[in-house]
């Protein structure tokens, strides 16, 4: 969509002065459903890649561990100007649809076709052929549709309400979806591409059922979910903001920057944890079936925790919340360091780690839309998608970081793809990606968290944006 055309769709939008809804009607149960919703259409696309991809990539389509890394590196790398671009464009666009909701329709299906196409590498193909191509599909799915899909899904928390309560309400019913979600990917994955024939075969088909159902789910978030907030309803003027001065106003932001650390960080823990846990459980605990057992364990106690994260954060705040989840990760990090090899210590610091996660899982997202008020109270303007967009790069390069750090890392200690009995070097380097290295991340996300007090400005952020709808509403 050109720049001219949502001009245009913006000034029709302006003319009409059109909201659907008001910020203080009541979010229905079947709207929250439908929002929710969105994240298992999401995580089929991001959980299977974040699992699979690397996997996919050295033992099926016999691309090498380092340029497979490398592969997912530069898609990722790519989103550093994606994400900036996208995220202005759906801060520029005004539709009869909304500002996020459009783009949500406009890549739902590329967005599965592509997906497809990643899985469908021809066997023709030089090996210099099927890394472009895997590098083209990738680099499509995560740094074009995936990313105005996640961004417009991301922003419109936003847009939908400016309660905060019922922020961390919708955000934890996602998130909800989406562990349930990662949990089916992990434990059905695998036995699912055998059912279905296994090789590369296998995987195509459960990648087009996978589509099929991530198309379906977030076309039903742009059908059940209407925008309330009206970017346009402040200031004269303020869309109008150049993106530099925007820019410049966010990066003098610590708000802002802390939650762009905080994402960077935290999903390059747990994309760690998904590219190099089927080589753990291969390698280290002598059994690749053994994926989806280890996996449910750390998502199993989010399905228990994520209900009871509204009230904790409504009663104690994000940030006691979040600190006192991370402390709890850390010793579930630490807990295999004692038997890598023992089944029962695994899953139990499994379990432990996936109980602390909880708290950012449930509410980082809710954080950020935090962060979209405070600076506009700070600074007058509001900047949704750029906000998102630059936060959500930080989930998508730790995630993809840490894909190309264990391809890398693999290949550097001499791992030898499709051979269960690995030298000791590829052992313990799979140690050090697997409990070493999310030691010392989780210590950084204590500690970016411990400095996040923006909770202690929303008394005066809730008294503006109550006063910028009053006046919005008298000039109507």
């Amino acid at each position: 969509m050109s720049e001219a055309t949502i001009d245009h769709a913006a000034s029709t939008s302006a003319s009409s002065g059109q909201l659907q809804g008001t910020p203080n009607d009541k979010i229905k149960v079947k709207e929250r459903l439908a929002y929710a919703s969105g994240d298992i259409g999401s995580n089929l696309i991001f959980a299977t890649l974040s699992a699979f991809a690397l996997f996919f990539l050295t033992d099926v389509a016999g691309v090498g561990a380092a340029i497979a890394g490398t592969i997912l590196l530069l898609g990722q790398i790519l989103n550093g100007i994606t994400d900036l671009v996208l995220g202005y464009l759906i801060d520029k666009t005004r539709s009869r649809w909304g500002k996020t909701r459009p783009w949500i329709l406009w890549t739902s299906v590329p967005m599965g076709l592509a997906f497809i196409a990643i899985f469908a590498v021809p066997s023709g193909l030089s090996d210099n052929g099927k890394a472009a191509w895997a590098l083209i599909f990738y680099t499509l799915v995560m740094a074009v549709f995936f990313t105005a899909s996640n961004l417009a899904y991301s922003a419109l928390l936003s847009l939908i309400t400016p309660d905060s309560k019922v922020r961390v309400t919708l955000t934890s019913m996602r998130f909800f979806f989406a562990v349930i979600t990662t949990l089916v990917v992990t434990a059905v994955t695998l036995p699912a591409v055998e059912a279905l024939g296994g090789g590369q075969g296998g995987w195509v088909a459960i990648a087009i059922i996978y589509a099929i159902i991530a198309v379906i789910s977030l076309l039903l978030v742009f059908v059940g979910t209407r925008e309330r907030i009206d970017p346009m309803s402040g200031k004269e003027g303020e869309a109008k903001q150049p993106i530099g001065k925007t820019l410049g106003q966010l990066f003098r932001n610590r708000y802002f920057l802390l939650a762009a650390a905080m994402f960077l960080l935290f999903y390059f823990l747990n994309g760690l944890s998904q590219a190099s846990g089927i080589y753990f459980t291969t390698v280290i605990l002598g059994d690749a079936n053994l994926f989806g057992l280890v996996s449910a364990t750390g998502i199993l106690p989010m399905v228990i925790g994520i209900p009871f994260m509204p009230w904790l954060m409504g009663r104690f705040g994000k940030r006691r919340v979040f600190l006192f989840g991370m402390i709890l990760a850390l010793i579930g990090v630490l807990i295999p360091a004692f038997g890598p090899s023992n089944l029962a210590l695994v899953l139990t610091g499994g379990v432990v780690r996936g109980f602390g996660l909880v708290p950012l899982t449930a509410g980082a997202f809710a954080l950020v839309a935090d962060v979209v008020d405070y600076s506009e109270w700070k600074n007058g303007v509001r900047a949704d998608g750029l906000i998102f967009s630059v936060v959500i790069f930080g989930q998508k390069v730790g995630g993809g970081v840490a894909a190309a750090a264990v391809g890398w890392l693999l290949s550097m200690s001499g791992y030898v793809a499709g051979v269960s009995a690995q030298s000791e070097a590829a052992q313990n380097m799979l140690l050090t990606i697997y409990i070493w290295i999310p030691v010392v991340l989780s210590v950084l996300l204590i500690v970016v968290i411990w400095f996040f007090r923006i909770e202690r400005h929303r008394p005066e952020v809730e008294a503006h944006l109550a006063q910028r709808t009053q006046s919005a509403d008298e000039s109507a």
